[in-house]
């Protein structure tokens, strides 16, 4: 398949030159097309937003997937370095147990090979002192096959913390 791209595009100062500029770029057809990793991703975040743990497990998560989310553990029960499915479902039961989302927002996903970084926001209530907290975040997945093999958080553990003590 091939697609062809134009372009003009004007130089200054005034009474510049004009280039015209055809790009042609070829694309190999796949014989059996797989969903981006921006896409799995994508997927993940809105299985996520609606509650849907166990298709977010099921769709993204490999079986020996590594999740680390930072913070103290003794103030965030849901930080910590997680192992294979089954920990990792245990880190969303910590998180829905401790924080009611009011917002949970992906703002932007960047590819490069096979990994994927996502940029957002999120405004929660901390269920147990009913404080609220907004953070900004980064998240790391690493992936192999369509599935995700090692997501890192970066996040203001500080903020979090606040809102839980």
């Amino acid at each position: 398949m091939t697609t062809a791209i134009g372009a003009r595009m004007l130089c200054w100062p005034p009474g510049g030159y004009l280039i015209d500029i055809k790009v042609t770029h070829q694309f190999a057809a796949r014989k059996n097309p797989m969903t981006s990793n921006v896409e799995a991703t994508r997927k993940g975040y809105e299985a996520f937003q609606r509650g849907d743990i166990p298709a977010l497990m099921r769709d993204l998560i490999d079986d020996d997937c590594t999740w680390i989310t930072p913070g103290p553990q003794d103030k965030l029960p849901w930080a910590g370095t997680f192992r294979g499915k089954q920990q990792i479902a245990n880190f969303f039961v910590q998180v829905g147990e401790n924080l009611e989302f009011s917002e949970f927002a992906p703002r932007e996903m960047i590819e490069q090979g096979d990994t994927v970084v996502v940029l957002g926001t999120l405004t929660a209530r901390a269920k147990k002192t009913g404080k609220t907290v907004k953070n900004e975040w980064a998240h790391v997945f690493k992936y192999r096959e369509g599935k995700a093999v090692r997501f890192q958080e970066y996040i203001d553990t500080a903020a979090d913390v606040a809102a839980m003590t």
